[in-house]
């Protein structure tokens, strides 16, 4: 796997803070993409989603709460990490 190149405009905007992904399309990128590799129900058995502020990241988890005698492959919480910048994944789980 490679890195994603990004080019000069993307290194001004990170030296001065400007950031181009509002918690709003975090939230909506996240659905997108849960629907995406889910699938609609499973998705939306993780509703609501809750979005947090991870500094450089917005941080969205699923509201699945986990059996505590869970298994692999029982429904767990989704949490995804969406870099502010430019709305990069930069990690998931779920």
């Amino acid at each position: 796997m490679s890195s994603v190149k990004r080019d000069g405009s993307m290194h001004i905007r990170a030296a001065i803070g400007q950031h181009l992904v509002s918690r709003a399309t975090a939230l909506a990128l996240c659905r997108m993409v849960i629907t995406d590799v889910l699938g609609e129900e499973r998705a939306r058995a993780q509703e609501p989603l809750t979005v947090e502020d991870g500094s450089e990241v917005w941080v969205v988890r699923g509201a699945i709460e986990m059996r505590p005698n869970a298994v692999p492959g029982d429904p767990a919480p989704i949490q995804m990490s969406i870099a502010k910048l430019d709305g990069a994944i930069v990690s998931f789980f779920g």
